[in-house]
């Protein structure tokens, strides 16, 4: 078995309370208009529908995709549905923070229709230079490095485990986003709220001391240009077909 990177309950419990607010997070907008540009010249009608990671303020801009659509805090939902049920699974996030995604690609694939979509979208590539620069240069300063960010998915690989798990006609592209923030803090607040902090289980369990967040703080702004710095990322959509009696857009 596969060393474990993840620290399962942590992921839960975080994305449950971003979840439970009543934020409309900026990125997760961003998704669903996405989703919704991408959905509209395809041709076939998805009868039942799970969506999952989407904050109950967004919910209703996605409950005409299908005749039935069933919302889920994570995956795992998948549970309760039967082999080859739906016609379409959305998938916010979360897998970038899971152990064995080609195991759990495979059991996605298994629950679609013949003809079925998969389509989701989670950060990847070279998300968050600048937070890694700045912490790294907190961890520099007190002598010890210690693991504070996840490990990201390239755009080919994960195009590559979407076909090895027998889905077809696979296509990941990448949004790439740039936001401007004052202060290091306010990134954090938005991770947060995305449920986007570290799930590592190698993670430090205590945060910085004073002087070490406030180096992490300084060479955050840094970065900048003195009043705020740009902070990049690389949103991965992604889409991928059960491959029998499959349709294309």
């Amino acid at each position: 078995m596969a060393e474990r990177l993840f620290d399962e309950p942590a992921r839960a419990w975080r994305r449950q309370r971003a979840l439970g607010r009543e934020q409309r997070p900026f990125l997760a907008e961003r998704i669903i208009d996405e989703w919704l540009e991408r959905l509209a010249p395809v041709s076939r009608d998805f009868e039942r529908v799970l969506v999952t990671g989407i904050p109950p303020a967004l919910q209703s801009r996605l409950g005409g995709i299908g005749e039935e659509v069933r919302f889920a805090d994570t995956i795992d939902a998948l549970a309760d549905e039967e082999g080859a049920s739906l016609d379409l699974i959305l998938v916010m996030g979360e897998l970038d923070a899971r152990d064995d995604l080609p195991l759990l690609l495979r059991i996605i694939g298994s629950r679609l229709a013949p003809g079925g979509l998969l389509a989701g979208a989670m950060p990847g590539g070279q998300s968050l230079p600048a937070l890694r620069a700045a912490l790294h240069a907190a961890d520099r300063e007190g002598g010890a490095f210690a693991a504070r960010s996840h490990p990201r998915i390239e755009p080919g690989a994960l195009a590559n485990l979407l076909g090895e798990a027998g889905l077809a006609d696979a296509v990941v592209d990448v949004d790439r986003v740039t936001v401007r923030y004052r202060g290091l803090d306010r990134l954090v607040a938005d991770l947060r709220d995305h449920a986007a902090t570290n799930v590592l289980l190698a993670r430090p369990r205590r945060g910085f001391g004073k002087a070490a967040l406030e180096t992490a703080r300084a060479a955050f702004m840094q970065a900048g240009d003195g009043s705020a710095t740009p902070e990049r990322v690389d949103i991965l959509h992604y889409a991928a077909w059960a491959t029998r009696g499959r349709h294309a857009p």
